[in-house]
């Protein structure tokens, strides 16, 4: 397996005529980009870096180029502000001693800047690309300023052994639960979103006094804060899965919520509490951490579809009643529905099949079939013509290994 990160690295103590040289390239390569984006695209590509009149060196000069004649030339009509890139061919990391710098071509010839390494997994890695580790190449480069500094963003791409899992860990998310980790057998990870449904009303009531007394600015400043605090709450959630599925030597398996807020009912009252909206709900980007460090670790993410997970026990595999945080099973059974929902999906991973729910409801209606017994879904395979056996489908069969 490859995987590919990009480090944010912030260039050390930074002074005032190298700040200025990098936004003047920043302009420079805007500048450029917008110029070619007139030509039509087939003239583009017949592009070349001696038939442009620029003050760019010819490395950042044909990454402008390169850019323009792909993707994001062929959307874009004109940039506001196009980060310079650099080929990882032209750009080269140092080490001396314990200071770690870069080198790279900016509109006055190629500088060299010392950068922070914050991360000691950070440290690991480039001290293996130094060391000419074959398995970690370099990418790209691209000069990032936020909030008056400047940041080197760097590609690498790393080749991971890829890990047999010999088991499964369900991972059912929501919002009174963020995540709910659970096995085929044994004890699961629960994180509890009592905490985020706090904060997110703090953030909530916090953002409208701003909009009435009309600080827009800082509206959005807030915003992009309640941004960086989730993104770091989902880090922490899906860091310690991750460690629970290499302990269990598991794969994980998620729903596919896709498109979940358009398809859940949700009142009113509910949609304008960013407590309980689902729109204020991260759960792709848990799945987006999820899926990345897994693949760090040789592992897998498998997304599976969501009906029934949450209506079904994981007892006997018979649809039960859920009310609020516990789910009841006809046999008797009370459980925490997180967790059930969770069990659900790492037990029906190891016999799923193709299965298409719309069919099945078809064939349900011309058979005149309304419910089950215990309302679990008849198995149509065994149905015998004017008679319907009511037993469990093989996949809602949890009761053998």
């Amino acid at each position: 397996m490859q995987v590919t990160r990009t480090l944010k690295l912030k260039f050390h103590n930074l002074n005032a005529v190298k700040a200025q040289t990098f936004a003047e390239t920043t302009t420079a390569y805007t500048e450029l980009a917008n110029e070619l984006l007139k030509l039509p695209i087939k003239e583009r590509k017949k592009l070349t870096t001696a038939q442009v009149i620029t003050p760019l060196k010819s490395a950042l000069a044909n990454q402008v180029i390169r850019q323009v004649k792909g993707k994001a030339g062929k959307r874009t009509k004109e940039f506001k502000l196009l980060p310079p890139e650099v080929n990882y061919q032209n750009w080269r990391l140092f080490k001396q001693g314990k200071t770690y710098s870069i080198s790279f071509p900016t509109i006055v010839g190629v500088k060299r800047v010392p950068i922070e390494i914050k991360s000691n997994h950070w440290q690991l890695l480039l001290d293996r690309l130094l060391d000419r580790d074959k398995t970690i190449s370099k990418g790209t480069l691209k000069l990032y300023q936020k909030k008056n500094k400047w940041y080197a963003l760097v590609s690498l791409s790393e080749e991971v052994l890829s890990v047999k899992a010999t088991n499964r860990v369900g991972v059912d998310r929501g919002q009174n639960q963020i995540a709910t980790a659970v096995p085929k057998q044994g004890f699961g990870l629960l994180f509890s979103g009592k905490e985020v449904k706090h904060r997110r009303r703090q953030f909530q009531k916090r953002r409208q006094q701003l909009q009435k007394a009309k600080k827009y600015r800082a509206v959005k400043k807030l915003e992009q804060k309640e941004q960086r605090w989730m993104r770091a709450v989902n880090h922490t959630v899906s860091r310690r899965i991750v460690d629970f599925a290499d302990w269990l030597n598991a794969d994980l398996v998620l729903e596919n919520l896709s498109g979940c807020r358009q398809t859940m009912k949700q009142r009113k009252k509910s949609r304008a509490d960013n407590g309980e909206s689902r729109h204020a709900w991260a759960y792709y980007d848990l799945q987006m951490k999820l899926e990345y460090k897994q693949a760090a670790r040789g592992r897998q993410v498998h997304i599976r579809p969501p009906h029934y997970t949450s209506k079904t026990s994981s007892v006997n595999g018979v649809i039960g009643k859920r009310n609020g945080h516990w789910f009841k099973c006809t046999s008797g059974v009370i459980l925490n529905a997180d967790y059930n929902a969770g069990r659900n999906l790492a037990i029906w991973d190891y016999r799923s099949c193709p299965i298409d729910f719309e069919r099945a409801s078809t064939v349900m209606v011309e058979d005149n079939i309304s419910d089950g017994v215990f309302g679990s879904p008849p198995n149509l395979m065994n149905a015998v013509k004017g008679r319907v056996e009511y037993v469990q489908l093989s996949l809602f069969d949890c009761t053998y290994n």
